[in-house]
């Protein structure tokens, strides 16, 4: 084993649903994957395709996938909470059925958690592919060496752009279910992994490996795909990433020193359409 190999248990969470035309590729990348301490849940949520026979069939090929089928609709946050229950191992990753991974994903963001235990989430560059075939290359840097709970929490509250590209990484296991994992809110599935990746940041750094190790393949049914963007729905993720302050086992004052600029945001800007 490399000296810089990761020594800590990964389990990849992938929750998957009406995948069967792309999901293989997924799973391949998954088992190419370097490291020796991998785990992969796969979560197939109720569908009417073959995923979860796709799924099932390499399962038997690689041993190290349990699949999971659900016999009723979980959504997306219902099926990655469901994941985050099911895991056992030191970090966790979410990685979802339309992304693909380089071999040393991983091993690589798994290398950088052991090395740095004040880091909770590390993650890469990503390459994105949209469903017109238009490539894009996001980059993250607004967390870039920035050590203050305030200041990180300060950015994701913005948001910043690419705010979302931390959500493809490695985290503490741990850490996650410590906060409850994913949460509904008042518009229902919106951006949920923005509040998530919020509550993430006030609990430790997080680390960027400068290189692109995951691509991202925008499909016509992509969840995000379907949102409107609406006024209602920006206000709802900020109101629940609000609530995840409150939540927060931080010192009140941090809190109050947040929750202000936060919560001028929401009076000034009420929602116009009706929930």
């Amino acid at each position: 084993m490399p000296a810089d190999a990761p020594t800590s248990s990964i389990a990849a969470l992938l929750p998957a649903w009406q995948a069967a035309d792309f999901i293989q590729a997924t799973l391949d990348s998954l088992s190419a994957q370097t490291c020796d301490n991998l785990s992969v849940i796969v979560s197939v949520d109720l569908s009417d395709d073959d995923t979860y026979a796709l799924c099932l069939a390499h399962a038997e090929r690689d041993s190290r996938f349990l699949v999971i089928r659900q016999d009723r609709r979980l959504g997306y946050v219902g099926n990655c909470n469901f994941l985050l229950a099911q895991a056992e191992a030191d970090y966790a990753c979410f990685a979802f059925h339309d992304d693909l991974l380089a071999p040393d994903y991983l091993a690589r963001l798994a290398a950088l958690l052991d090395a740095r235990p004040e880091v909770v989430l590390a993650f890469s560059d990503m390459r994105v592919t949209h469903v017109d075939g238009r490539m894009e290359q996001p980059v993250f840097t607004a967390l870039e060496g920035v050590q203050s709970r305030l200041q990180r929490a300060a950015v994701m509250l913005k948001p910043v752009p690419q705010w979302w590209v931390p959500n493809r990484g490695l985290f503490r296991l741990a850490a996650a279910r410590g906060i409850g994992g994913l949460k509904p809110h008042g518009a229902g599935e919106f951006s949920t992994d923005w509040p998530w990746l919020f509550h993430m940041s006030l609990l430790g750094e997080f680390a960027r490996v400068p290189e692109v190790l995951c691509f991202k393949h925008y499909r016509p049914g992509s969840l995000s795909r379907s949102w409107a963007f609406t006024k209602r729905q920006i206000y709802e993720a900020h109101a629940a990433c609000l609530r995840e302050l409150w939540n927060a086992a931080i010192p009140t004052d941090e809190k109050v020193a947040l929750a202000l600029p936060l919560t001028r945001r929401l009076h000034a800007n009420p929602p116009a359409e009706a929930s």
